[in-house]
């Protein structure tokens, strides 16, 4: 009796709360969602590296902005139409709509400009714009390296995996 409980135990606690959530698949082709209605602020932008992918994360206040990240063959300003140098082979871009990387009350953001982790994927990421309800950020890649996307909440969040 004793083995026919705790077998059902396990099989409860082995339900749906424990069941994995399925992530996007890496690949090199460009992706995107929908612009939200109300414009979102950028508040941080943080990088990290993982046994096989490394990783940019975008925090935003008040939810998650539309976005565009695809590979391009270079960045460029917004605004200026000045190209932006960045290390790494390959580029990507990566474009928020509805959103902005400043506050309202003209106060200067906190937000990082550029940060150059040298990862084994990630070399290098800097701020392309911030003009007309446009963010954008340009991510220096060694290789043509597949990626994946990921809208989070709680806080809102996109983040951007690259694989090694």
């Amino acid at each position: 009796m004793k083995k026919l409980v705790l077998a059902a135990t396990i099989a409860v606690t082995a339900g749906p709360a424990g069941a994995a959530v399925a992530l996007p698949p890496f690949t090199t082709a460009g992706k995107s969602a929908a612009d939200s209605i109300a414009q979102r602020e950028l508040v941080a932008f943080r990088t990290a590296t993982h046994a096989t992918f490394d990783r940019m994360v975008f925090q935003f206040r008040g939810g998650t902005p539309g976005y565009n990240v695809r590979y391009v063959p270079r960045i460029i300003q917004d605004g200026s139409g000045a190209t932006v140098p960045l290390l790494g082979t390959r580029f990507l871009a990566i474009r928020f709509a509805v959103a902005r990387a400043h506050p309202l009350n003209g106060s200067t953001s906190n937000v990082p400009r550029v940060r150059t982790p040298l990862f084994p994927s990630i070399r290098q990421a800097k701020v392309a714009g911030d003009f007309e309800g446009i963010v954008s950020y340009g991510a220096g890649v060694a290789g043509r390296k597949a990626f994946r996307v990921l809208k989070l909440t709680r806080p809102p969040r996109i983040v951007v995996d690259v694989r090694h």
